[in-house]
C-alpha cells in the first residue's frame, strides 16, 4: 500500500514538472526589433561616406536569447539601389532585457553617384535599411524582419554638393 502511494506520488510530481515545462515552452516569444536608427553619417567625402546605425532588440522572455546573426541591407530607395550589405555575428539578449547593436558600414559613391544628384536636385536622399535577426530562443531557430526607411540629406548634404 505505501509504495503504490509513494508510485502515486511521484506520478504527480512528474506530471506537474511535464505540464509546467510544456506551459514554459509554449510560452517563448521570438526576440523583438523595437526600433533601427541612424545615429551617424560621417567622414562624407568625395568617395562616400560611413554609415552607423543601431539595431534595438528586445528578450520578452525569462530566460537570455542568442542571436545567431543580424543580416541588413542599406538601400537607395530611388532605383532600389544596394549600397551596402553585411552581418553581424553573436549577440547575447539578456533574459526580459534589450540590447543596441551598432553598425558601421562604409558607402562608396561610385555605384551610388545618383544619391550625389538626388541631393542637390531634390534636397532628399532616401535609403531604406532592412533584413533579418536570425535567434535562437532555446530549441528553436526564428527570424525576426526589420525594416526603416530615412532620408540622409541631412546629415550629407552640405559635403555632397561641396564634393560634387
Amino acid at each position: 500500500m505505501r509504495t503504490r502511494t509513494i508510485a502515486a506520488i511521484i506520478g504527480v510530481v512528474i506530471i506537474v514538472i511535464a505540464v509546467a515545462g510544456a506551459a514554459f515552452f509554449l510560452t517563448l516569444q521570438a526576440p523583438q526589433v523595437q526600433g533601427v536608427s541612424v545615429r551617424s553619417i560621417d567622414n562624407v567625402s568625395r568617395s562616400g561616406f560611413n554609415l552607423t546605425f543601431l539595431i534595438k532588440l528586445y528578450n520578452p522572455n525569462i530566460v537570455g536569447v542568442k542571436v545567431n546573426s543580424v543580416n541588413y541591407n542599406l538601400v537607395l530607395v530611388e532605383g532600389n539601389q544596394v549600397l551596402s550589405t553585411g552581418t553581424i555575428d553573436g549577440i547575447q539578449i539578456p533574459a526580459q532585457g534589450s540590447v543596441e547593436i551598432p553598425i558601421q558600414s562604409t558607402i562608396n559613391f561610385g555605384p551610388a553617384i545618383s544619391a550625389a544628384f538626388q541631393t542637390i536636385f531634390t534636397k532628399s536622399v532616401m535609403m531604406n535599411l532592412n533584413g533579418v535577426v536570425a535567434a535562437h530562443p532555446l530549441f528553436i531557430d526564428v527570424n525576426v524582419s526589420f525594416n526603416q526607411t530615412f532620408d540622409a540629406y541631412p546629415y550629407i548634404s552640405n559635403t555632397v554638393s561641396k564634393a560634387v
